[in-house]
């Protein structure tokens, strides 16, 4: 018997339509109707750290002329978009510049936003307009731009603002310095509610587990008395929204918010359908104010029905299907437990529906839409427009039909939201959704986080060992899980780093097994009970109960503690599980299993490879000598359609397939095997 790995060919080529090169250091050229901005880094160095500044010239090209900047400084930004092929950047000029004009900010630093993952390139200034729309008061700026980055064109960029505490920006009193002593520390503060918090320099934790971090003060001037104001704030308005008397217009949570930004932001999250708008929540205050405001409004590159795992949101709320249920959503589920919320969302959503929302939204698409085609066909000659790079739901053929797919999410999601927000006035805020069953994705990883605390389940050594909690965190592989049908209901979590699989070790005794044991790593075994889980539905927050097979026992957050390094043990599986949130863990798509993924093998009775040929558009299988396969294969799109079978020992041509990424499946000995090839 031997061992095997499967082994995918793909074709590598260069995309040279793209391509634009400056021959010269003089030859800085508006490219196409939209301004050109040339960043030239010193020795040509490349932009490698999201922490780092390196110096650079940069030129901006309009119809004006060309505006030189000395002394620039550019690194990289965003969380899972610094990943991308396609990069984001933040700029800082040497001292504070105009460069959208005296309607916007006088500031050092700025934005580039690539919007790789949004195949309209829209999203984010189509948000703008709603917020505008809505009454934000500040929304951000969307000047669309060709970047040329030392000597080669990157793409349409959006140049916009940098979310901090400035004029024309978040407008509260800036605390630039260190303040002296018995100075008024009541504002002003810009906030984050943030998955991402903990690797932040400043953030805290509420005592509903929320994890908030302080974006001003600046890190390097604020003083613990300013982080204890902030904390003791939001603890307050916390304490007064889950207090017996919440509702209540006095001793409840209204004292603290801003009704008008509160349902502006809100509405606009619903509406964009934005999965991530309760992971990522900005809010601040003002000096001198009792109130939160809400906003601004940030980073929906994967709203609008553009993220595959939460699928098609339509008729969905983020309520329900938006990520952020361990942040910004605990607060909102309990906001609607409030007559007085659920009506002013309706109330304030029928007054911007009878403004002409939709007509106002529609014509603002199409106006960008027309101003961006000669800068898209170029961004979509360098990026092709068929590939999905990211969590885009839907691929297009042309930049028009991605239009098209936005425009007509948003009439039949405003038709949608003004029939829920009635009926939810109706019923005083009944709007949330039983827990589905578990549905398993097999082209995605996942993240398993606690109800309790938000933490995500992870090992403790990284490699082999307990299975504990850490802090959300994007950079740790041991947080990934593979998920594999285990068949009648169960199934085995692997983990992306170690290739080991979660092991009940709860030892029988007295005629049961004994609750208390911490949950291990161990080789996967397909027949091994103890690793075989089953995914019970909990109520309506979209989190489960987490039971093992053999056992019966529950996956448990060891005392809810928050700390790195908790042990997960195999708890008490019983009638108490409702309302034990230790037990409860929410199964999140983490993110989509790489194009050339492959599985390692147990044992087989030959070793055999899948080639898919690009040139001959050709996918067949190869035994070595000797060796006989038999089976049947199928070909999937992305969406789970099946597109084709045939028989391992064809040859099958997949010319006529549309260009995409598709899902190859076959069995062998038993067990099912999955890989992804991109058909061009």
């Amino acid at each position: 018997m031997k061992y095997f790995r499967l082994l995918v060919l793909h074709l590598l080529f260069l995309n040279l339509g793209g391509l634009f090169s400056v021959s010269s250091a003089q030859e800085y050229v508006q490219r196409t109707n939209l301004p050109t901005i040339y960043i030239e880094t010193y020795n040509k160095q490349a932009i490698t750290s999201k922490e780092n500044y390196i110096y650079a010239t940069m030129y901006y090209v309009d119809e004006a002329g060309i505006q030189q900047y000395d002394s620039l400084q550019i690194r990289g930004r965003g969380n899972s978009t610094w990943n991308l092929a396609k990069k984001p950047y933040r700029i800082k000029f040497n001292k504070k510049e105009r460069i959208l004009g005296e309607e916007r900010a006088n500031a050092k630093s700025w934005t580039l936003l690539a919007n790789f993952a949004d195949k309209t390139l829209i999203r984010n200034a189509v948000t703008s307009c709603i917020g505008d729309f809505l009454g934000q008061p500040f929304t951000a700026a969307a000047q669309f731009v060709d970047l040329v980055l030392n000597g080669t064109y990157l793409g349409n960029y959006q140049l916009s603002d940098q979310m901090e505490v400035r004029k024309k920006r978040v407008d509260v009193t800036e605390q630039e310095e260190v303040l002296p002593e018995g100075a008024d520390i009541s504002g002003g503060y810009l906030v984050e509610v943030d998955g991402f918090a903990t690797g932040e320099p400043v953030y805290f934790r509420t005592n509903k587990n929320i994890l908030i971090t302080i974006k001003s003060p600046d890190s390097e001037v604020i003083v613990n008395s300013q982080k204890n104001y902030i904390k003791n704030y939001f603890q307050e308005f916390e304490n007064a929204l889950f207090s017996t008397d919440f509702a209540d217009k006095d001793k409840g949570y209204r004292p603290y918010v801003d009704s008008l930004t509160l349902a502006s932001w809100y509405l606009a999250t619903e509406l964009s359908a934005n999965v991530d708008g309760f992971w990522s929540t900005y809010m601040y205050k003002e000096q001198g104010d009792p109130k939160l405001y809400w906003g601004p409004l940030w980073d929906y590159d994967i709203a609008y029905n553009n993220c595959n795992r939460v699928g098609d949101v339509t008729n969905a709320l983020m309520l329900n299907k938006g990520f952020g249920s361990d942040l910004t959503k605990v607060w909102m589920l309990q906001m609607w437990k409030d007559p007085w919320f659920v009506r002013l969302i309706n109330r304030t959503w029928k007054e911007a529906v009878g403004r002409g929302l939709e007509e106002h939204v529609i014509n603002h698409i199409d106006s960008l839409a027309a101003l961006l085609e000669e800068s898209q066909m170029a961004n979509f000659k360098k990026w092709r427009i068929n590939q999905r790079v990211y969590n885009e739901l839907v691929l297009f053929s042309t930049y028009q039909e991605g239009v098209e797919y936005l425009k007509t999410f948003i009439r039949n999601h405003i038709t949608y939201l003004t029939k829920t927000f009635e009926q939810a006035a109706a019923d005083m805020g009944d709007v949330l959704e039983e827990t589905p069953e578990f549905e398993l994705d097999e082209t995605f990883y996942y993240r398993i986080l606690n109800k309790g605390n938000g933490n995500s389940i992870d090992a403790i050594d990284g490699a082999t060992g307990t299975i504990c909690t850490w802090a959300p965190n994007t950079e740790r592989e041991t947080q990934m899980w593979e998920i594999l049908d285990a068949g009648n209901g169960y199934y085995q979590l692997v983990n992306a780093s170690s290739g080991l699989a979660i092991t009940d070790v709860a030892q029988y005794s007295a005629g049961v097994y004994q609750p208390g044991s911490t949950l291990t790593q161990q080789v996967l075994v397909k027949s091994n009970a103890r690793q075989q889980w089953k995914f019970v539905p909990m109520g309506t927050e979209n989190s489960y109960v987490i039971a093992n097979r053999l056992t019966n026992l529950a996956m448990n957050n060891s005392g809810n503690n928050a700390n790195n390094g908790n042990n997960v043990l195999s708890w008490k599986n019983d009638s108490d599980n409702p309302q034990k949130n230790t037990r409860q863990w929410r199964i999140e798509k983490y993110e989509p299993k790489p194009v050339d993924a492959v599985e390692e093998a147990p044992v087989h009775a030959c070793e055999y490879a899948v080639f898919y040929r690009p040139e001959q558009q050709e996918i067949c299988f190869a035994a070595e000598e000797g060796g006989v396969l038999s089976g049947t294969a199928r070909i999937y799109s992305m969406e789970g359609r099946e597109m084709m079978r045939f028989d391992v020992n064809e040859t099958v041509n997949v010319a006529a397939l549309p260009e995409g990424i598709y899902l190859l499946k076959w069995e062998e000995a038993g067990r099912t095997y999955s890989v992804k090839f991109v058909k061009r």
